[in-house]
């Protein structure tokens, strides 16, 4: 039966391959989101955020037996250290906003990246943005502002700390892009591993819960989760065109919301619901933008999440 399923696969279009990995890797983070709210009643969000990097760690472990650690050898180490700095900062703050927010609200705010990398790609790499990328960017912030409601007795400073996340992880994806001319997919992945368990490690010493089985098991199942979603995620990209298959990206949130409201009673507002389109619209916009204008979406770039 297997072996039919994967046949039927195989005889698909590309796009349409890439399509369902993406909907599958779209589901295994939105299980990861669930673990780590779960895992944060019990535990620290940086003790969880080690537990990711660990478990995480002994999936790719194979990996670096069977290549001989090769993956692990780099000519690029002082750049491969600032982007795992980088990406495991914004996986910390990720994993605390998911302790403290719906996951609807971490969800949406964490689509801002790519308004980001725009603003840093003009900064630092001296890009030049016309009109429409920058007033679709603007549209984004403008759906941020409609989820915080500043000035209202709503407004909850922790989403200022996720945008700073998405921020910050929009760095770590220009990283992302330099490094891709001269490492590979498995390299980026074993290295960013290694560095964020080693940055983790001391912090999590630091707020140490005995955790119960029930959390070990947990914790088990959400490094395998993002590890198996970041494989989906390199894989559609990898088969699909990325115009075609990037918008099932955004699966994620109506399946956030899902999730919310059937494990933990969270209800979305419509401030949150209006923001996430704004932000969802203006990132799909500035997607088919660069695409029409032939820049590549790197994949590794796009698995750069709240898998954070």
């Amino acid at each position: 039966m297997f072996a039919r399923i994967q046949q039927k696969f195989a005889g698909l279009s590309p796009n349409m391959r890439g399509a369902l990995w993406l909907i599958a890797g779209s589901i295994c983070f939105t299980g990861v989101g669930v673990l780590i709210k779960l895992l944060g009643r019990e535990l620290d969000s940086l003790q969880v955020a080690f537990f990711r990097s660990v478990f995480g760690l002994m999936f790719v472990l194979p990996l670096l037996l069977r290549q001989n650690f090769a993956a692990a050898r780099s000519k690029r180490h002082f750049a491969h250290f600032w982007r795992a700095g980088l990406g495991t900062a914004s996986m910390a703050i990720g994993f605390f906003a998911l302790t403290r927010l719906t996951l609807a609200d971490v969800t949406a705010i964490s689509f801002t990246t790519p308004l980001f990398v725009i603003v840093v790609a003009v900064l630092f790499l001296a890009e030049k943005v016309r009109w429409r990328r920058w007033t679709a960017t603007a549209v984004g912030f403008v759906g941020v502002l409609v989820m915080m409601r500043p000035g209202e007795g709503a407004f909850d400073p922790v989403m200022v700390l996720a945008v700073f996340g998405a921020a910050l992880t929009a760095v770590s994806v220009c990283l992302v892009k330099s490094l891709t001319g001269t490492e590979s997919t498995n390299s980026m992945l074993v290295m960013f591993t290694l560095w964020s368990t080693a940055f983790l490690l001391g912090p999590a010493i630091w707020v140490w819960q005995a955790p119960s089985a029930v959390a070990w098991g947990m914790a088990a199942a959400m490094g395998l989760l993002a590890t198996i979603g970041q494989t989906f995620i390199i894989r559609a990209y990898t088969e699909g065109e990325a115009t075609v298959v990037s918008p099932f990206d955004y699966l994620r949130l109506p399946l956030s919301v899902a999730a919310g409201v059937w494990i933990f009673a969270e209800t979305p507002s419509w401030w949150t619901l209006a923001g996430a389109l704004l932000i969802v619209a203006s990132t799909l916009y500035i997607a088919r933008r660069e695409a029409s204008l032939g820049k590549p979406v790197i994949p590794e770039a796009k698995s750069e999440k709240v898998s954070p």
